[in-house]
């Protein structure tokens, strides 16, 4: 044989009998925006034990200031995916704004201890729907899930929701601005619901979301349909993570609250937890998405399964 054909055969073996080391993908970096109540924490604990890291994403959590804005800020791109209620992703639905949810977030069981409230001041005058009446009820957004919830609470328990004014406010100023006079009442969730009660100068009028159903879904995780076209792995990797993070944060809350608490610096111990969705049930979802269609908050009845990334339907 030949030199040259001798090293071309070897070289030839060399290669078959070596195995190939396939190079990693690079991680999908992921920026997600979340009003950061107790339904956050599964991102927030997945984060921090490197479930997103160990299936290839890299991912960070912003806080956002309303579902509203979050979702503006994804379709804009400043975020690949976000947290929002169900009502104000149905809103964006039914403006064509193209958005797909790809992970439940937080669930309302009446059977679980109060996570948010509507709040009064603990020596005024309101006490039923009535007294509700021309007042202002200070919500975190517009046409969001606090602005149905109060409005059916008010005309189920003797009010005319229609006379009452809705203004926003950012969350951890609402219990103040209660206290002050500037605002009637306000719906706020939790953590912030404790810190605004523990002076005692605000009290719990109710919970607006037992006007709706024993049990719905409130919120999601979306992201637009072109990022979800375009990372279909990315996708089904954080749908993997959030079930898993879910189901651990469900049985572990203590835990993972005291995470949330941190990215908080809140002090103040997270005594009631909300359940966490760990797979969509359109059925949970279709009921508020009826009560939306009631009081016209949207235009038309959608079908809450043409709202969900297929991957995330599957069992």
């Amino acid at each position: 044989m030949q030199r040259n054909g001798f090293l071309s055969a070897l070289g030839a073996l060399c290669a078959a009998g070596s195995p190939r080391v396939a190079l990693a993908a690079p991680p999908v970096t992921i920026r997600a925006a979340a009003t950061l109540d107790d339904d956050a924490t599964p991102f927030i604990w997945a984060t921090e034990n490197g479930l997103f890291r160990r299936n290839g994403i890299e991912a960070s959590i912003t806080r956002g200031t309303s579902g509203a804005a979050i979702a503006a800020g994804v379709i804009g791109g400043a975020y690949e995916i976000g947290k929002s209620s169900i009502t104000t992703l149905c809103a964006a639905h039914a403006r064509g704004v193209p958005l797909i949810w790809i992970a439940p977030a937080g669930e309302y069981d009446s059977s679980m201890s109060m996570r948010l409230a509507m709040i009064v001041k603990a020596d005024g005058p309101i006490k039923t729907g009535a007294d509700l009446n021309g007042k202002t009820i200070g919500v975190s957004g517009l046409n969001d899930i606090f602005s149905l919830t109060s409005r059916a609470w008010a005309d189920k328990n003797g009010g005319d929701s229609s006379t009452i004014k809705l203004v926003e406010i950012p969350m951890p100023q609402a219990g103040l601005a209660v206290e002050t006079g500037r605002l009637d009442c306000a719906v706020v969730v939790q953590p912030f619901l404790d810190a605004a009660l523990a002076d005692g100068k605000v009290r719990v009028l109710a919970d607006p979301n037992s006007a709706v159903a024993p049990r719905f879904m409130q919120a999601a995780w979306f992201t637009s349909t072109d990022f979800a076209a375009k990372n279909p792995a990315a996708i089904e990797s954080f749908i993997r993570v959030m079930r898993e993070a879910s189901t651990y944060a469900n049985s572990h809350h203590a835990e993972t609250a005291k995470l949330l608490l941190s990215y908080l610096n809140i002090t103040v111990p997270l005594n009631s937890r909300i359940l966490l969705g760990v797979r969509f049930n359109p059925d949970l979802i279709q009921t508020l998405i009826d009560i939306q269609v009631r009081y016209k908050m949207l235009p038309a009845p959608v079908d809450a399964r043409d709202l969900i990334y297929p991957a995330a339907l599957r069992a």
